[in-house]
């Protein structure tokens, strides 16, 4: 793996992470002057993270079935935040999420893609039939109508927190609601 490339890929997640994590604060309605107190305590626990995917990265790169418990225990203590409660269904999934982006963006994205920002994110996992500790499959939790929206649009947030919907097939925005 290039370092340069791997700097870069770790500098644009830097990016993406903080801006986002900014826009969903501001969204909480948190007081601005502890914007950046609240950012700060994100970046000690996203950097802890990286820190130990970085590491499942590198020290298990030819051991594939090491390398995916390392990225488990990484999802199950910086994500989870160890939270014993915690089916490991979830936290397979979850380490599955991360591995399938990591070979998506460090192995398989051309780098003009990369350098244009043109980074296809994998899909979410799907949640369906996962089961808790004891092996009962979890219900689903019910639909909120409020989420629902039409095809191709999603809803997204200003750096000012300000909730606004993008069509993606058309690239048009609004502040209403579709």
């Amino acid at each position: 793996v290039d370092p340069h490339k791997s700097l870069m890929v770790q500098e644009e997640l830097f990016d993406v992470l903080w801006n986002d994590s900014r826009s969903r604060i501001r969204a909480e309605g948190v007081n601005e002057l502890t914007v950046n107190k609240h950012l700060k305590d994100t970046q000690q626990v996203s950097f802890q993270q990286m820190t130990h995917l970085d590491h499942a990265f590198t020290e298990y790169k030819e051991d594939p079935e090491k390398r995916t418990e390392e990225i488990a225990l990484a999802v199950w203590m910086h994500l989870l935040m160890k939270d014993e409660g915690a089916s490991d269904d979830l936290i397979k999934r979850l380490a599955a999420y991360v591995e399938y982006d990591y070979r998506n963006i460090v192995l398989a994205l051309p780098d003009e893609y990369f350098q244009e920002g043109r980074i296809n994110w994998g899909s979410m996992p799907n949640f369906d039939g996962m089961k808790d500790k004891n092996g009962k499959t979890i219900q689903p939790l019910p639909l909120n109508t409020d989420d629902i929206l039409p095809k191709g649009w999603v809803k997204a947030l200003t750096d000012a927190g300000d909730t606004y919907f993008w069509n993606t097939e058309t690239n048009m925005t609004t502040w209403q609601r579709p």
